[in-house]
């Protein structure tokens, strides 16, 4: 149900005329669950962003575009949906929000149309600067006004979802058509903020089963690839289980519910008991006094310009700070925090396995952006889990600056808990076996994957060129500025001019009759190379022609896989949040 919702709020006119015809049909046999789900997915959509983060985070945006000379139409088609939200607020902090800054804003945003309507825009240079200086006072005063609040009480932002008791819609994520159907029963009170970029918000909800589950609520975030993901994810289980050899070993990705509930918006679910490599290494280096950028402070010492470097010097400066430190953080995490020397071989066991299978499903479907806070590493089992998906068909290959030329992370500190075999161990015959499953499945899985890259409802414009012919190197910080899907608000009496601040209906108007003037007209269909490029490598991979005409069997491809992933000139010349040196 939450799909057909996020289909409905779509910007392709026909396919959400198309799936609300679905959806009446499914009202009139299930008034119930439509509407609780209807409801549930727009507030939770509301809690996602308050009004004074959606505002910072999208002028943050202009401003970022403008000063930097880039085309700012994707921005003010995002604004142009927040305006929409904006004149009609439902809650009394919205209300609030819009009687403080509703006419600025609006002001703002005539400026801004004023410019894309002039025939000359060459000429009318200072009205987008007159916009883009009155939207920076805003964010000014927002941003003196509203401080990040740690905590949020869900009273107070949606008292409608605060309301909820004893619902007919299942938990998300949860459904299974083998058992109990787990419901609704309540959304606890307290919801807890994460002080970083998109300020995922975690919170909790009671089923029905007397259970409770956390989920990371996220916004300014297009989860639905990374929901397909874990659909293929599913699939790879699936046939491994079917496998003699792979099934006796209990290979398995780690998976996680992933609910979409816009285009930028959706739940993840949280999974416990896991701690990112990024925290591992940072709490076991505090605990011996050690800094945090240890390795990059020799390589530093050793060429202070690494910077300016040429890539022969960069492996040079990264090899002498990897010989001066040990790097086995992660190594000494898990010693430490096993109980005794069984369940550390049993932790140790799983965690190379899980690596290898994981590392292999990643190159298949060419993941990036591997960096150590996407990887989590689970305490009492110690196996591997991934988060932050979205980066696939190896998009960071192709950026402009700092491309990644590793097929997945396999760096040291994930090399050495692995102790005396090395990658020559578990971790190759994981690897072995997993990729000649995938192999031998080939078409289910080009079958799924074709899928995904013609698929309609993601947004493929990282893939597009832009008039000069340079690729967009799409990446998941631009991800955050996509299309926004918010939900369709119920309009009544109450949203009068005068509760929103004195904006009057010219503007209200000219939102809806300025559509035209910020619609994307790039189209991802079966037609495009791109498309054709990222079907063709896959093949490749899953044939053993990845590296050459030249067909491998898979001991050789796996052998090449790893020393592509661990050779010093590929990684010597990431991108330094990368973390390379762990």
């Amino acid at each position: 149900m939450f799909s057909l919702y996020v289909a409905a709020r779509s910007e392709h006119a026909e396919r959400s005329h198309s799936v609300k015809d679905v959806l009446a049909k499914l009202h009139d046999m299930y008034p119930e669950l439509v509407e609780q789900t209807e409801l549930v997915s727009r507030e939770l959509i509301r809690v996602t962003l308050l009004f004074p983060e959606m505002w910072m985070k999208s002028i943050d945006s202009l401003a970022a575009k403008y000063s930097g000379g880039h085309d700012i139409s994707e921005i003010v088609r995002e604004l142009q949906s927040h305006y929409k939200r904006l004149y009609n607020p439902e809650t009394l902090p919205e209300y609030r929000f819009v009687q403080e800054f509703g006419k600025d804003l609006s002001i703002a945003y005539e400026s801004l149309l004023q410019f894309y309507k002039a025939r000359n825009r060459t000429h009318s240079l200072a009205l987008l600067k007159q916009a883009i200086d009155m939207y920076w006072g805003i964010h000014y005063r927002i941003k003196s006004q509203y401080p990040f609040r740690k905590h949020l009480i869900l009273e107070g932002i949606s008292p409608i979802l605060h309301q909820c008791r004893d619902m007919s819609v299942a938990v998300p994520g949860s459904y299974n058509p083998d058992s109990n159907l787990t419901t609704i029963q309540l959304f606890k009170p307290d919801i807890e903020v994460h002080r970083t970029a998109q300020l995922p918000r975690q919170m909790c909800i009671q089923g029905s089963d007397g259970n409770e589950y956390t989920f990371l609520l996220k916004g300014l975030d297009d989860l639905r690839l990374d929901e397909r993901v874990m659909q293929l994810f599913g699939l790879i289980n699936s046939l491994l289980s079917k496998d003699s050899e792979t099934a006796r070993r209990s290979l398995a990705i780690e998976r996680f519910p992933v609910v979409p509930l816009s285009s930028n918006s959706g739940l993840i679910g949280f999974y416990s008991n896991t701690n990112s490599l990024n925290q591992i290494v940072i709490e076991n280096r505090k605990a011996v006094n050690q800094p945090n950028r240890l390795e990059l402070n020799y390589a530093c010492q050793f060429t202070p310009n690494w910077t300016t470097l040429t890539t022969m010097q960069k492996v040079e400066s990264f090899e002498y700070a990897l010989s001066n430190t040990p790097g086995n953080d992660l190594h000494r995490a898990m010693w430490y925090k096993s109980p005794n020397a069984e369940v550390w071989l049993e932790r140790r066991t799983n965690y190379t396995r899980s690596l290898a299978v994981m590392s292999i499903a990643g190159y298949i479907l060419g993941l990036g952006d591997r960096h150590p806070s996407n990887i989590l590493i689970h305490e009492r089992t110690g196996k591997v889990v991934h988060i932050d998906l979205g980066d696939c068909f190896e998009i960071t290959w192709h950026r402009v600056h700092f491309p990644e030329k590793v097929p997945f992370r396999l760096t040291r500190m994930l090399i050495k808990p692995m102790e005396v075999s090395s990658t020559d161990g578990i971790f190759k015959h994981t690897a072995n076996h997993t990729m000649r499953v995938l192999r031998a499945n080939r078409e289910s899985l080009m079958a799924v994957l074709e899928a995904f890259v013609y698929d309609p409802l993601v947004s493929w414009a990282y893939h597009q060129e832009t008039d000069d012919g340079t690729n967009t190197n799409y990446t998941k910080q631009d991800r955050t500025l996509s299309q926004d899907g918010q939900p369709d608000k119920h309009s009544s009496k109450r949203h009068s001019s005068s509760s929103t601040g004195g904006l009057g209906s010219s503007t209200k108007q000219s939102i809806s009759n300025n559509d035209c003037y910020f619609a994307d007209t790039k189209a991802w269909n079966t037609g495009n190379p791109k498309a054709r490029a990222i079907v063709k490598r896959i093949h490749d991979k899953l044939v053993g022609t990845d590296f050459s005409n030249k067909q491998l069997v898979v001991s050789e491809q796996i052998e090449k896989l790893i020393q592509q992933a661990t050779a010093t000139e590929n990684l010597a010349v990431l991108y330094s949040g990368w973390v390379p040196f762990w």
